[in-house]
């Protein structure tokens, strides 16, 4: 017989999503208002306790379809990454370790700005990136970028002190175009003046916060980082604020989606980081052996960040993948006639189906991005590249992916042919055509001119 599930006695964190009770479908649920709520899952920042709550939050809200259209038509707020791998660093050395360790150099790193740092194993795949936030002279903040490894990859220490504050700060992200709207009443300020990968000290609701503009959908965006304690009244207040401007909560589903549609390769979901990191679960016609399951900046379409005048990690192998023949980052359209011969054999009981195809995403409640589903890409019997990611867009109605390809492929309009299903099952191929990045053309964050907005009125 099946166990009866058991009841959940717990506190929800303060930066969970309001209205619902802890839960995890594996266990129950805990009022009868959360048993209408959905799955719950942990959030993508781990899953850790918070001082004995418990930090848990749905796979969609309304419905992932309309969570998702938020980035094109007004905003979405996100809390799902907390509690979130922050640490403090405290000292002016922090430069140099970043500088040996990192892709980019970090000379000029003004107070104020955000930078993607990316650290790579010595084969020139990406073993972690993340962001890092100037916020004085002599102080930083790490987001999931782990001082310890870049000490490890550097090899050497530096004087710097290393804090973990995960359990000390949160965020929320926003994006859309009415995002900033939304933010400026928030905080009841005029916010216009911060420029992309830039941020500034406000308050919301009376609390100390800082406004970083940046996103993940590739449309405007905001996160508003505060202090742990603060969370719930800054949450409100967004909520509150953001109401006349169609404000939505986004869940897990449509999270995962902006990184794709945003033309944003997200490990665990894209890619498997390397080193400690680098056991993932893996779906999909590719299989765990894949050579795409581990990636270099240059197969994720980042090597403009990469700079050789200084030593790192892997400077050897990516310098040589760059000037040999090498791989890119681009979309695929997924063929609407060939997806529908895939949905045809689940229903035709006298041959075996193909694998099944959520429209949400390929995505496990049960290993989350300890999961990366990854399907071959071919030309004719020539493999030439792997796909993930894979979602249907409720904007543009197409199924889409990320793609790692040959850069002989990478041309618009190249027709290619996905492998659809897991080694050992009925495999079908289904046409997909090269789009180069980035998906999504109006709106874009590090471009769109904020001007074009009202200032507020208060």
């Amino acid at each position: 017989m099946k166990p009866e599930p058991k009841v959940l006695d717990v506190k929800l964190a303060p930066y969970t999503a309001g209205r619902f009770t802890a839960l995890n479908p594996l266990w129950g649920v805990d009022d009868e208002k959360a048993k209408t709520a959905g799955v719950f899952i942990s959030p993508e920042g781990g899953g850790r306790p918070h001082k004995g709550a418990v930090p848990l939050y749905p796979i969609e809200y309304t419905s992932w379809q309309e969570e998702e259209l938020s980035w094109h038509d007004n905003c979405y707020i996100h809390s799902g990454l907390n509690p979130f791998p922050f640490f403090k660093v405290k000292g002016e050395q922090f430069i140099d370790l970043l500088n040996a360790s990192c892709v980019s150099t970090f000379n000029r790193f003004p107070v104020g700005k955000a930078r993607h740092a990316i650290l790579c194993e010595p084969n020139g795949k990406v073993m972690l990136d993340g962001i890092v936030v100037r916020r004085e002279q002599d102080e930083f903040i790490c987001m999931c970028m782990l001082p310890a490894m870049l000490e490890q990859a550097a090899g050497k220490k530096f004087d710097i002190q290393v804090t973990d504050v995960s359990d000390e700060l949160f965020f929320y992200q926003l994006c859309g175009p009415r995002s900033l709207e939304i933010v400026e009443q928030a905080a009841q300020e005029d916010l216009h003046d911060i420029k992309f990968m830039w941020l500034r000290d406000a308050k919301i609701a009376g609390r100390e916060v800082f406004i970083l503009r940046t996103g993940m959908a590739g449309t405007l965006g905001y996160e508003v980082h505060g202090k742990i304690e603060d969370a719930r009244a800054v949450y409100d207040a967004i909520m509150e604020a953001g109401q006349p401007y169609g404000i939505h909560e986004l869940g897990r589903h449509a999270y995962r989606n902006t990184h794709t549609e945003g033309s944003i390769p997200q490990g665990g979901i894209h890619f498997s980081w390397g080193g400690p990191l680098s056991s993932p679960v893996v779906t999909g016609s590719a299989g765990k052996d894949s050579p795409y399951l581990h990636a270099s900046p240059v197969d994720l379409g980042w090597e403009k960040m990469v700079s050789f005048k200084h030593d790192f990690p892997g400077k050897d192998a990516i310098r040589k993948e760059l000037e040999g023949h090498h791989n890119t980052l681009v979309h695929l359209i997924w063929d609407a006639d060939d997806i529908l011969k895939v949905a045809a054999t689940w229903f035709r009981k006298d041959e075996a189906p193909a694998d099944l195809m959520p429209l949400a995403e390929d995505f496990s409640p049960t290993y989350s991005s300890a999961q990366i589903h990854l399907d071959e890409v071919y030309d004719k019997e020539k493999l030439v590249g792997a796909t993930s990611g894979r979602m249907w867009s409720p904007k543009n109605h197409e199924m889409m992916s990320l793609a790692i390809v040959d850069q002989d492929y990478a041309v618009e309009g190249t027709v290619l042919e996905v492998l659809w299903g897991n080694p050992g099952t009925r495999q079908m191929r289904i046409k997909a055509t090269v789009m180069l990045t980035p998906y999504i053309k109006e709106c874009r964050n590090d471009e769109v001119d904020v001007e074009s907005i009202p200032h507020p009125q208060f």
